[in-house]
């Protein structure tokens, strides 16, 4: 949610650096999903294929993009009063990044990915076979999706903390939690 004061100025430093949390969020989440779908399932090329290159350095490209704009479309629809509780913790925060990527995978999964397939004129998604073939192949790279999906809503939504709670900072981040 955009924040402006009474004056009519433009946003204070907490709603920029909230959109700035996002993203980040997005493409550290993005980073970490792409590890599963590269080394679970080989789809780095499959995905550069949806913008017509289909290379491992275009997947990621694509992939990385997208998780950014993503973790964008976190901060515009749970940045809202509705949602100020859950916001307000790290399990409140990595509930809400739960629920936003499992919406992800069901509209890329199930509405945005067969329109681009459709688009291409193609038939259906050159998914790489897993070790065995068959319904075991389906039902495994299911589970792999879902599996980098729910990695991706954990880490988007605790990074997102990181970023924006006191007590949700960690070591590891160069984070102040001064002005948030």
């Amino acid at each position: 949610m955009l924040y402006s004061d009474r004056s009519g100025g433009s946003e204070p430093t907490g709603g920029r650096r909230r959109w700035r949390a996002g993203a980040v969020s997005g493409f550290v989440a993005g980073a970490a999903m792409g590890l599963v779908l590269h080394f679970g399932l080989g789809l780095m090329p499959t995905i550069g294929a949806l913008i017509g290159v289909e290379t491992v350095l275009a997947g990621w490209v694509v992939h990385l993009f997208n998780s950014t704009l993503f973790g964008g479309l976190f901060v515009a629809v749970f940045d809202r009063p509705l949602f100020a509780d859950l916001r307000g913790d790290v399990g409140g925060c990595l509930s809400l990044g739960i629920v936003h990527s499992a919406l992800l995978g069901v509209i890329t999964g199930g509405l945005l990915l067969p329109a681009a397939i459709a688009i291409e004129g193609a038939t259906s998604l050159p998914v790489p076979t897993l070790p065995v073939p068959g319904l075991t192949a389906g039902f495994e790279f299911g589970v792999v999706i879902a599996v980098a999906h729910l990695l991706y809503g954990l880490v988007l939504g605790r990074v997102f903390a990181a970023f924006t709670l006191a007590e949700g900072a960690v070591d590891w981040l160069p984070i102040d939690p001064v002005d948030r």
